[in-house]
């Protein structure tokens, strides 16, 4: 009987033995998955961040690329004599510089409030000689286009 009683103790031990063991197993796993996952958050909150601030400086780019495109607009307008029509091209123009986050598209701060000002004082008026106004936007185009930085699509991707 003693034999009997023995072995019966034993396969507890044994059962109880693998059941701590087990427990132990899925607390040690668990802390070592949640270590990995916050390690992967962490990298995944610095990707995100890189691709928002990479998003940041392609729309401060587009922005200035609107304003541009805007400005010579208005100038196509000025010389069709559609001066409602380059008015409006011309207020967008400003909309859209004042749309650019300069920080974000690596520029200088101080360049852009010059030119944000050179397209604030763009006056188009019902004129016999347009050269003036023509020769304004035409620098205010070029001025926007001297700062728009030089990026190509696989810098903008990588960065």
């Amino acid at each position: 009987m003693k034999t009997r009683s023995s072995g019966t103790r034993i396969w507890l031990i044994v059962i109880v033995v693998l059941i701590i063991a087990g427990v132990v197993a899925y607390f040690v796993g668990s802390r070592v998955e949640r270590r990995a996952s916050a390690q992967g958050t962490a990298a995944i909150q610095q990707q995100l961040q890189q691709t928002r601030s990479q998003l940041a400086a392609l729309q401060a780019v587009n922005h200035l690329l609107s304003a541009s495109v805007w400005t010579y607009r208005a100038t196509a307008a000025l010389d069709n004599r559609n001066f409602g029509v380059a008015n409006n091209a011309a207020s967008n123009a400003l909309a859209n510089l004042n749309l650019v986050d300069a920080a974000a598209a690596g520029i200088d701060g101080k360049a852009l409030t010059a030119l944000q000002r050179e397209a604030a004082g763009v006056r188009i008026s019902v004129a016999t000689n347009l050269e003036s106004q023509r020769a304004q936007l035409l620098l205010l185009a070029a001025d926007i286009n001297a700062i728009i930085p030089q990026m190509t699509t696989s810098e903008s991707l990588t960065h």
